[in-house]
C-alpha cells in the first residue's frame, strides 16, 4: 500500500511540474509580447517626431504668411508701389530675402535655408508653375484680364507661395502653402 502511494505521489509530482516543451512555449510567447511592446514604443516615438517636425512646419509657414500679410498692409499706403516694395523686402536680394530658416527643422541636402518665398507678379503664371493650387491665372491689377506678365506697380493681389523642404526622421518632406496678399 505504502508502495502504491509512493507511486501514486510521484506520478502526481510528475504531472504538476512543467514539461521542456511547456517551458519554451510559454517562453516563446513572452518574447514575442517584448517584441511587440519594443515595437509599438519604437514606432510611437517616430510617429511622434515626425508629427513635431510637422507642426514646426506649419507654425513657421503661418508665421511667415501672418509677417508678410502685416508688411502688406503697411506698404499698402501707396497703392501703385506697395507690390514693388513686398518685392524689395521679400525677394531674392531683399531687405530680409526670399528664404527663411526654421529653428528645429534639419536643412535637406543642397539647400541653403528650409524656407523659401516666392512672390508672382506675373498674371499669366499658371498653379502648376507656382507648385500651389491658388486660382492662377488671375487678373492681378484690376484690369480685367489676366495676360499682363509685370503687375508690381499697379497690383491688388499678389500671390505667394511658402514652400519647406526639410530632412526628417523617415526622409525628406515638402509643404507648400499658397496664398495672397491684398494690397488697397
Amino acid at each position: 500500500m505504502k508502495r502504491l502511494a509512493r507511486r501514486s505521489g510521484r506520478a502526481q509530482r510528475a504531472r504538476a511540474a512543467l514539461t521542456l516543451i511547456e517551458v519554451a512555449i510559454a517562453t516563446s510567447i513572452l518574447m514575442i509580447g517584448i517584441v511587440s511592446v519594443l515595437s509599438a514604443s519604437s514606432e510611437m516615438y517616430s510617429l511622434r517626431m515626425a508629427n513635431r517636425e510637422r507642426t514646426l512646419a506649419q507654425n513657421a509657414v503661418r508665421s511667415m504668411a501672418e509677417r508678410m500679410h502685416a508688411t502688406a498692409h503697411a506698404f499698402s499706403d501707396e497703392p501703385g508701389t506697395w507690390a514693388k516694395e513686398l518685392g524689395a523686402a521679400y525677394g531674392p536680394g531683399g531687405s530680409f530675402g526670399a528664404s527663411f530658416a526654421v529653428e528645429g527643422l534639419t536643412l535637406a541636402a543642397g539647400d541653403e535655408s528650409v524656407g523659401r518665398i516666392q512672390l508672382c507678379s506675373d498674371e499669366t503664371r499658371a498653379d502648376a508653375d507656382l507648385g500651389a493650387k491658388i486660382g492662377m491665372p488671375r487678373d492681378l491689377n484690376g484690369d480685367g484680364d489676366a495676360d499682363d506678365i509685370d503687375v508690381s506697380s499697379g497690383a491688388r493681389l499678389l500671390p505667394v507661395v511658402l514652400t519647406l523642404r526639410w530632412r526628417g526622421e523617415d526622409g525628406t518632406h515638402l509643404l507648400r502653402h499658397g496664398f495672397y496678399l491684398l494690397g488697397r
